[in-house]
């Protein structure tokens, strides 16, 4: 009889560990703030470029005024394991790899071949699909998804992105 107890005792106290346990490790998946299917399935807006000390704001609000509010987004669609999005003008998409340590991988991208009428902003189309094929590592703060790259010269290039 004792031995049922003590049996039945252990159980008690292994079984909540357990769940306190794997509690804990899902915590720390999302410590920081958030885990890449945070950032799958949803619309994202580029609105700022960082880069060597440099901040190219990207007015989100001129954009729609002038019907293309459109410009500089991307998506990440977790069951094809692709990316789209829009540049300024053209489409673009390709696939993309999510790894630990909130690594990311944009492989080559394809767009379509549209002549811009007008670029917007201070970052040309060409310039933005060149960050996001460098792109390394992802990141959520305070809502924002950024996405690390770097430029032509190797020097890091930080995408800020809201969502839609």
């Amino acid at each position: 009889m004792k031995r049922v107890t003590l049996i039945t005792i252990c159980a008690a106290l292994i079984f909540p560990a357990i769940v306190f346990l794997s509690c804990v490790s899902e915590a720390s998946a999302r410590e920081g703030g958030a885990v890449f299917s945070d950032v799958e399935e949803k619309e994202w807006f580029l609105s700022e470029v960082k880069s060597a000390g440099k901040i190219t704001h990207i007015d989100r609000i001129s954009l729609e005024a002038d019907s293309m509010g459109w410009v500089y987004s991307i998506s990440f669609h977790a069951n094809e394991g692709r990316v789209s999005g829009m540049g300024a003008p053209n489409r673009f998409f390709g696939p993309y790899t999510a790894g630990a340590n909130r690594s990311l991988s944009i492989g080559n991208l394809a767009s379509t071949l549209m002549m811009a009428i007008k670029e917007p902003e201070d970052l040309k189309e060409h310039e933005y699909f060149r960050y996001l094929s460098t792109v390394t590592r992802w990141d959520i703060r305070e809502g924002k998804l950024e996405l690390y790259g770097s430029g032509g010269d190797g020097i890091e290039v930080l995408l800020v992105f809201v969502p839609k």
